[in-house]
Formats: structure tokens, sequence, C-alpha cells
């Protein structure tokens, strides 16, 4: 049973369970110490051993310094005495409770971090996940202690969205939370000091957002059975499997070898969990595919030659060739008119607008090596010239009109060539829609880079006060520091760790805490003010053996304490 405040005031004014007791919630103007409702929050001292890989030791041996729990070494620790104690990245600091413990007999004491340092959602937070799923922070904290791993979308070092592992989803505690409503619709609860990533890079508190503040977004889509996530540096879409792929080079699962293909080990493009990804041979995974689609002995070659020569065969018939082309016609006029297909159709002009590089490259070198050419040059200039040699007039009038109408068409606000883009797909399909020329569309810079992604934001339509306490989860994202909410926003890592082990019954002394910032940015502590909560569970019976029976090598020790293996 978990004890009250009533229980742990009595224990620690009549037995001196704990030394100094602090009687009521201290949080004005620093981290929250002292008696809570079910639980008592301790302080750190101002006195720590910080982590460093330099030692003077191994340092002329060009060995690594190993931490090794069962021999410490000294020279590892900087001991530091201040106020406040910055925890460089990706390091750990020792340090001890202000509070002297005296746990009964019947008692266990479980210590848990403060949400102040780990900067928490609720736990129906829900999490983008790189295998298509959205699990909630608390179904992911369950998951990972039966050892599941979890990958998911960051903003790299860069501005480029990568794929990193999200490490130790975890329960933290209770505390106040805001809400935020996106201009989705959407809400995100938090605590009030927890990061979001604004549009433009930079990091601001939950309680310091104001309407109409514009996040970095996370977006996705589909294409070809592929998820595809915007990629805000350069407006473009990218292959999640390619960023899975980049994840596993990152960490030396394969190298980087040229002429091989990303292969989904499980056949699901929509899983892009960095294991699900391998390389093949280009050759072999083609050749892979085809004997999963066609069976065992097909020949591409030989496949490609029949319908080669069947095609030359039926292109030698005028009355066949004539069927083929008006067939042709017909289908291109119902591709480009017909309802049933404007869902292609709007991929299709996805596809064209947002080309691979290699695709831009090779465009770019085609029309420069065309125009490379004099004759070429002279021969589409020569071509133009003869176009406006036929003109009767009525090119001419027809552009003139077009002039004119930009002058006048007031009718066409923003809102309409939105809404136009969005259901043609492109620009000259909007501009057909609204029966004007692209040019129109001059008016209306902001929305034209709104469509073709340059700009794309959520933005924060409200931010209030969440009643009362609430359950906390975090999770630590050690590569990059941040990580995707399935609500199409970044947050900040939530990047301190405090590991406690549990008081056990009639053990005494002062706590020794660890402190692990698993995060790429120094980490303060703030000496003398709260660190962890401790919470006091009753047991039914009596046990047989005490810490303080068995001698244990931890009684009634002061300072800190390093491990000890005997």
């Amino acid at each position: 049973m978990v004890k009250n405040d009533r229980w742990i005031r009595k224990m620690a004014l009549e037995h001196k369970m704990i030394e100094p007791f602090v009687e009521k919630q201290i949080s004005k103007g620093v981290i929250s110490y002292g008696l809570s409702s079910y639980g008592y929050d301790i302080r750190i001292a101002d006195e720590f051993k910080i982590f460093t890989s330099v030692n003077p030791d191994l340092f002329a041996t060009g060995q690594p310094v190993v931490v090794d729990p069962k021999n410490f070494n000294e020279h590892s620790f900087v001991d530091y005495k201040g106020e406040v104690c910055v925890i460089p990245p990706n390091s750990f600091a020792l340090g001890r409770s202000v509070e002297y413990f005296r746990i009964p007999r019947n008692i266990l004491a479980l210590c848990l971090g403060k949400s102040t340092y780990a900067r928490c959602f609720r736990g129906d937070t829900r999490v983008a996940l790189v295998d298509g799923t959205a699990p909630t922070l608390e179904e992911m904290a369950y998951r990972a202690e039966k050892g599941e791993l979890f990958w998911g979308y960051s903003v790299g070092p860069t501005g480029r969205i990568i794929v990193t592992l999200l490490d130790a989803p975890r329960y933290i505690g209770q505390d106040a939370l805001v809400e935020i409503v996106l201009d989705t619709g959407e809400s995100i609860y938090c605590t009030p000091d927890h990061l979001f990533m604004r549009r433009d890079g930079r990091w601001v508190q939950a309680a310091h957002l104001r309407p109409g503040d514009s996040l970095m977004p996370l977006y996705r889509k589909v294409a070809r059975g592929y998820e595809m996530v915007y990629q805000p540096l350069n407006g473009h879409f990218f292959p999640t499997h390619r960023l899975a792929d980049e994840w596993n080079v990152r960490h030396g699962i394969y190298e980087d070898i040229p002429a091989t293909h990303r292969h989904h080990l499980d056949h699901n493009r929509r899983n892009n969990n960095p294991w699900n990804i391998t390389r093949m041979d280009a050759s072999g995974h083609i050749r892979y595919h085809n004997r999963e689609s066609y069976g065992e002995g097909f020949d591409p070659r030989e496949h490609s030659a029949a319908i080669r020569e069947a095609l030359r065969r039926l292109w030698q018939d005028p009355s066949w060739r004539q069927r083929y082309s008006e067939l042709q016609r017909e289908r291109a006029l119902r591709f480009w008119h017909e309802p049933q297909y404007a869902s292609i159709r709007a991929r299709v002009l996805e596809q064209r607008r947002n080309l691979s590089e290699s695709a831009r490259h090779a465009h770019r070198v085609a029309t420069l090596r065309r125009f490379a050419d004099p004759a070429e040059r002279e021969r589409h200039a020569q071509l133009m010239r003869a176009v406006w040699a036929k003109d009767d007039g009525t090119r001419r009038l027809r552009q003139a009109e077009i002039a004119r109408k930009l002058r006048t068409r007031h009718e066409i606000t923003a809102e309409r060539v939105r809404a136009a883009l969005d259901e043609a797909g492109s620009i000259r399909g909007a501009a057909r829609l609204l029966g004007c020329d692209r040019s129109v569309f001059r008016r209306f810079p902001e929305v034209i880079r709104a469509f073709r992604g340059e700009g794309r934001n959520h933005k924060v339509a409200a931010i209030r006060e969440v009643p009362g306490l609430h359950d906390v989860y975090c999770l630590t994202v050690p590569e990059a520091g941040n990580f995707a909410l399935e609500a199409g926003v970044f947050a900040h890592n939530c990047g301190i760790i405090v590991n406690i082990t549990p008081a056990e019954p009639e053990w005494e002394g002062q706590l020794v805490i660890e402190i692990s910032n698993t995060s790429p940015l120094p980490a303060k502590i703030y000496a003398n003010e709260g660190i962890a909560q401790m919470i006091f569970l009753e047991a039914p019976e009596v046990c047989e053996v005490s810490y303080a029976d068995r001698k244990g090598k931890y009684q009634k020790q002061i300072g800190i304490v390093t491990s000890k293996v005997q």
C-alpha cells in the first residue's frame, strides 16, 4: 500500500525517517521539494562527481575509458561543488541527497525522477514510428520493459529529417500539464516546460507558445506503396526506407555499397524499422522479386524480347496501328477528364512535381546537351519563328486579352486559388479550372509557396492550462535530441534520467543519485532543489531479513559512495 502525507509526516517527525524534513511543497522559484500527497520530493546536494572520458592513467596508453560498475576508477570523475552542475552531453554525474533516511522494517521506498527535468507528455500521447504505427507513450513504456525497440523521426543536426532510435520510454510520475491545440484540431498534453521546435528551427517552451506560432511539421504520404517524408530543407518528399537504410549505414550494420537496392525483409513496404531493411545486389534484387511475382524459371530478358517481337509484328498492320492510336487517344482523354481517375491524376502530377534528384539531374543534362549544339538552337529558333509567323493575329489578341484580364479578374482570390490547386493537383490544372493564365498566380506568392511545400507548418491555435495532476511519460533520443509526435510536430528529447536504487527495509543513509544526460546538449542540475520523488510502500507482512540484519555494505552511507563489489 502506498503511504500518504499524514503517515510520512508522522514518521519523519516522530521517528526521524527523513532528516532534514520539509512539511510542505516548496516550489516558488525552484524545482519543487518537500512533502507531497503520496510521497516526498528529495533534494540533491551541492557536491557532484562528473564522469569524464579523459583519464590520465589511460591517456598515454591510448586505451578507451570504460565504466566498470565493479571497479569505479576515481580518475574517471571530476569532483565538483557548486549551486549548478552542468552534465556534458551523453554523460552522467553522481550526486547525493540532502536528506538522511531511516527506512522502517515493513517499508520499501522507491524513487522516481522528477518530470521537471524529464519534460513529459501525458500517457495517451501518440508517437510517430517508422513502421507505420503510432502507439501511446504508456504503451511504448510497457513494451519497452519486454525488450522491444522503437524507431521514429527526428530533425538531424543539419535540419534534415532522419530516422532515429527512440530509447527508454518510461513512466516519470505526476505533474501539471498544458494543452496545445493545433490548427488541425489535434491536442497535445505536456508539461509547461516541454520544448517544441518552431518552423525556423528554434526551440520554445510549451507555456511560451502563442496562437499563430508555426511549428516544424512532419508530413508523410504513400507513393507506390512506399512511405515518403517531407524534407523541410528542400521541399521534396524522400522515401522513409532510404532514411532507415541511412541509419543502418551510420551505425555500421552494413556499408553503403554502390549498385545495391534497399529491400524490405518482410515484404511490407510500410515497415521501415531499420532491422527490416537490408541491401541486395541490384540484379539479384530484381531476380528475387521476379521469382516472387512470376515463379521459378522466369527469364526477364526472354520475357522482354517476346513482348517486343509481338509488338513489332502487330505494328506492321496499318489497321492495328489505327485502332491502337484511337484507343490510346480515348484512354488519354478519359484519364485527364473523368472523375474516376482524379486520385491517379493527382498522384501522377505529384510525382512530376517532386522528381528525384537523379531525374532532375538527368533533365538538366539533357537540356544542356541539346542546346549546346548550335544547330539545335537554330532549329528551335526557326520553329518558334514559324509558329509566330503563322499567327493571323488570333494568338497575339489572346495574349493581350490575358494581360487585360490580369488587371480585372478580382474575383480570383487567394482562397479560390488554393481550392483550385488542391482540386487539380498542379498549377497548370488550377489555371484551367479557374479559366485563367498561370501568370495570375503571381499575385499569390504565399499560396504558391505553401502548395509547393515551401513554408508548410502546423500552427498553434490555442494554449490552455489543464486542471489537476496527471501521469506523465517521456523517452530519450540520444542521436538527435528530438522526436516527432503523431500529431505532426517535433518535441525535444526528454534527456535527463535519474537512477536510484530502492531503499530497502531498515536501510539508512544518504541516497546516491546517478543523473544521466542522454541528450546531445549540456544539461543543468540545480543543487538544493528537487531531483526525485520517494514513494513509500508498506508490505502486508514484515520481512524475515532486513538490510540491517544482513549488514549491507551501504548501510549508514554518507556522501557520494561509488559501488563496492567484494
